[in-house]
């Protein structure tokens, strides 16, 4: 499920509950965000209080790497679901704070092609960003509709 963050929201108790909620049990339960779609209008603030709380926003270089070590043909390799943000970085080759509690990714796309938003049963979450409310809204939909509607956990694997 995504998070729309809009610029009206009380931010900090925002990103404190999205990331108890991503970091609870290494991100196992389908329940939890899958992607956070933030007001660009706030984003530089989101981020800052993200990094506050010990997530690690990856670079375009880290991200590639991420994808190679999580994915196989576009779906998550079995041994990934509930590894900490650690070990997961760790398995791709990139080095991060131990302490990390979340992976934050940055994505541009939804669907085919764009693996990270799809449900990834860990604490790595896609972020993406938006100009207003309507788009958010939209992006959101559009990644339920991929990523949610059409897929769930027994779905997810790839062994």
């Amino acid at each position: 499920m995504p998070c729309y963050i809009d610029k009206t929201a009380r931010l900090k108790t925002a990103v404190t509950d999205l990331v108890l909620s991503k970091s609870f049990d290494n991100g196992m339960i389908c329940a939890s965000e899958q992607a956070v779609i933030v007001d660009k209008e706030i984003a530089k603030e989101f981020e800052a209080l993200m990094k506050e709380n010990d997530c690690y926003f990856l670079s375009k270089a880290e991200t590639e790497k991420l994808e190679k070590g999580m994915f196989k043909e576009e779906k998550l390799i079995s041994e990934i679901a509930g590894q900490s943000p650690y070990n997961i970085a760790k398995i791709a080759g990139i080095e991060i704070p131990k302490n990390t509690k979340v992976l934050v990714v940055p994505q541009t796309g939804v669907g085919e092609g764009y693996p990270f938003s799809k449900e990834k049963l860990s604490p790595v979450l896609a972020y993406y960003t938006v100009t207003s409310s309507d788009k958010g809204i939209e992006l959101a939909e559009r990644l339920i509709e991929f990523g949610g509607l059409r897929t769930f956990c027994c779905n997810t694997f790839r062994r």
